[in-house]
């Protein structure tokens, strides 16, 4: 069963693959098995692993929007804070990659002082989700769509931080400052953990 899973997924892959990733092509006729490397050195060695990856992902649904260890920290980090505070800082190195937690569409794209570089993704629900503090500016642009499992930055400073991290909101529908409301997204990142 895992491996149609991985086939289809394959297959789509090939067919949407972005510039510069790893594209797969029809398989060979068959070899003998004994001239034929297994399965997942085959894999590795076609480059096709890491798109692979994200393809299960994007299959999967939500996923956890850090590619990396991370800290929960402390009170102060969580939603409300003692402070008003819309989201989930979740701790962890500067350049740490920053993934898209559900498929949607980039609604904002831009620095804003407090937040610094932010990305808000609006998902078919209507919620939204927001990722700020980005080392740089996230390279997809207002209305590109973003898959789960998909990077979409690098944990960063930028704005009002003091330390690196992901500060990680979710906002039910209409959507961030568009009439929806913070929800504290602990539990929803918990959920996600290990996807």
């Amino acid at each position: 069963m895992l491996r149609k899973t991985i086939f289809a997924a394959l297959a789509c892959i090939a067919v949407a693959a972005p510039a510069g990733a790893a594209t797969i092509t029809a398989p060979a006729p068959a070899r003998p098995a004994a001239d034929r490397p297994a399965w997942p050195d085959a894999l590795k060695a076609s480059g096709a692993a890491p798109v692979l990856k994200q393809a299960r992902r994007a299959l999967a649904g939500p996923v956890f929007p850090l590619a990396g260890r991370f800290s929960w920290g402390t009170f102060e980090n969580a939603f409300g804070g003692g402070r008003s505070h819309e989201g989930q800082d979740l701790l962890t190195g500067c350049g740490t990659p920053v993934i898209a937690a559900m498929s949607g569409r980039v609604t904002e794209n831009e620095f804003e002082g407090a937040a610094g570089n932010l990305l808000v993704v609006r998902v078919p629900s209507g919620e939204n989700y927001a990722y700020m503090h980005l080392q740089e500016p996230a390279s997809a642009k207002v209305g590109d769509r973003v898959s789960a499992g998909e990077p979409v930055g690098r944990v960063g400073q930028t704005g009002r931080a003091s330390t690196c991290h992901l500060h990680f909101e979710w906002w039910t529908a209409p959507g961030w400052y568009k009439g929806g409301r913070a929800v504290d997204p602990a539990p929803r990142l918990r959920s996600w953990l290990g996807r």
